[in-house]
């Protein structure tokens, strides 16, 4: 066995063994580059933010609202409406509190400041989580479960490079007539053409969760006492130290003042947020957030004494002055994609995609490549069977799963008590039927009817996403297509794009399926096979 073959073996296996799960990273981490957007949609009572908004009347009244509903509050922030954040939020934290967190949240009307009552939901941010969380076991868990699949992938990444020794040729081909092979050279086609995205996305995925699988490394220095390692955790995560009350009551200035200041001293700052320490306090601090102007850079701060406005030195941020530091926010950024702009957000999304069905192709063609040697042999195959069943209770009931997802969005009572929380069980409810659909149709239809039928389904229930959005809202995609509102029209949009490409699978599969038939006919001896 040469050098490239011992890589084909290695490729084979790193890729297959976690395989499924690297579906669900892949699947469920792209949409996070969209999950403000899919908060937006889950969420219609919000109203559609204007193009411009008051600044004189909404800093104010967010200011008063913040003194009914916090008085107590050792720090609190305004979020203002900008670019795909339509938001305009205002946060708090009470020291006294019983959440664990200790912060609480309201969102008001961007228009008028009205504080808007909307629905509970776990949003785009739970489809975020999902991808390095999972759900139902430990955090700690979950984080050793990803870092593993990533480094399988990185694996598969670079073995896949020394096996293809014609990969450029492979790139331009694509055999849709042999099952085999056109199932190859998808799987080629879609790890080849984003190949930076995924050595990207996977060393950066690693770096991100260095403080659960590289422990060794801090632990070497500061030795395995738990006081110790927190002490160096906070130390490097944390930024400097906020300055204490001095337990004296004085008035301030009114944070429209250093609103306005601010966008003064710096000519077309974007101003993304209000943040005030100690309200009320003698040492009462205003920090007024700047978007940054470039994409990797940190997002600036200006920093006031709140109650006579002289200049007070801004927060260091923890990377200022560490190279490792630095390097390790570079990654989250790149990461996340939170720096992209419109069009690199898309070409994240397609490239997150792409690595879906990467991986989706690679597991498929490999139980395709079984069956048909199995097959010829005259040998059955629990194994086989096995994965050809979760093959399709991963590849197509994943995202029924999340389609099931929208759909508890809508139709769950608005009053359901942890309405958040059941969202996310009615994805796992509906995924737990889906896994275990193929196992039960096997025995009475043949595996391709089992694909056709899941992806039945998944055509329906995305067509119907849109439809259930004008049943259950008053905003539904016609007035936001009016209204040239492209956020909640796009997702929309998206589904049906989504139910048309599902479709498209039914087709083909219904098609290679009287092709087999046909053969089969002729010659009986062949199986009919997807």
């Amino acid at each position: 066995m040469n050098f490239r073959h011992s890589m084909t073996w290695l490729h084979t296996w790193s890729g297959l063994l976690l395989g499924w799960l690297l579906y669900l990273m892949f699947v469920t981490g792209t949409t996070g580059y969209f999950d403000v957007e899919i908060t937006r949609w889950m969420q219609p009572e919000i109203p559609v933010q204007s193009e411009q908004f008051d600044t004189n009347t909404l800093i104010p009244k967010a200011e008063q609202r913040l003194r009914e509903v916090a008085p107590k509050a050792e720090e609190y922030f305004i979020e203002l409406p900008q670019g795909r954040y339509p938001y305009f939020m205002i946060w708090w934290h009470n020291p006294d509190t019983i959440d664990e967190a200790g912060w609480h949240s309201e969102i008001l009307d961007p228009n008028t400041g009205v504080p808007i009552t909307a629905r509970e939901t776990a949003g785009g941010e739970f489809l975020y989580r999902l991808h390095y969380v999972l759900h139902y076991i430990p955090k700690a868990l979950a984080y050793w479960l990803t870092s593993l699949a990533a480094m399988f992938m990185l694996v598969a990444l670079v073995t896949g490079v020394v096996i293809h020794r014609r990969i450029f040729k492979d790139f331009f081909t694509f055999r849709r007539t042999k099952k085999q092979t056109s199932w190859l050279d998808m799987h080629n086609l879609f790890g080849v053409l984003p190949i930076p995205f995924y050595l990207m996305i996977t060393y950066s995925g690693l770096i991100l969760l260095m403080f659960s699988t590289m422990l060794p490394i801090p632990a070497s220095t500061f030795g395995l006492n738990p006081e110790k390692f927190k002490q160096m955790y906070n130390t490097v995560f944390t930024e400097a130290a906020h300055r204490d009350a001095a337990g004296i009551a004085a008035d301030s200035i009114p944070l429209l003042d250093f609103y306005q200041r601010t966008q003064t001293e710096n000519k077309d700052a974007v101003i993304v947020h209000i943040a005030v320490e100690n309200p009320g306090d003698k040492h009462a601090l205003v920090e007024i957030g700047i978007q940054p102007k470039t994409g990797l850079d940190n997002a600036d701060t200006t920093r006031y004494q709140a109650t006579n406005g002289e200049a007070y030195p801004a927060a260091s941020h923890y990377s200022d002055g560490s190279a490792p530091m630095a390097f390790y926010e570079t990654m989250e950024k790149l990461h996340e994609g939170l720096f992209a702009g419109p069009l690199l957000r898309w070409l994240y999304f397609l490239s997150g995609l792409m690595g879906a069905a990467m991986v989706a192709t690679g597991t498929i063609f490999w139980a395709v490549k079984r069956r048909y040697a199995h097959d010829k042999a005259g040998i059955e195959s629990r194994g086989l069977r096995l994965v050809e069943g979760l093959n399709v209770g991963i590849v197509v009931g994943l995202p029924i799963a999340i389609a099931a997802y929208f759909f508890a969005n809508r139709l769950l009572p608005a009053a359901l008590e942890s309405r958040a929380e059941w969202e996310a069980h009615s994805l796992f409810l509906v995924w737990f039927i889906a896994l275990i659909h193929p196992f039960v149709r096997r025995a009475n239809a043949s595996l391709s009817s089992v694909w056709t039928e899941q992806l039945s389904v998944a055509a329906l229930i995305y067509a119907l996403i849109p439809l259930l959005n004008m049943m259950t809202s008053d905003y539904h995609l016609i007035k936001a297509l009016r209204h040239g509102d492209w956020v909640l029209a796009g997702f929309d949009l998206f589904m049906l794009l989504a139910a048309f490409c599902f479709a498209c699978a039914v087709y083909r599969v219904n098609k290679n399926n009287k092709i087999d038939e046909t053969a089969a006919t002729v010659n009986p001896t062949n199986e009919v096979r997807v």
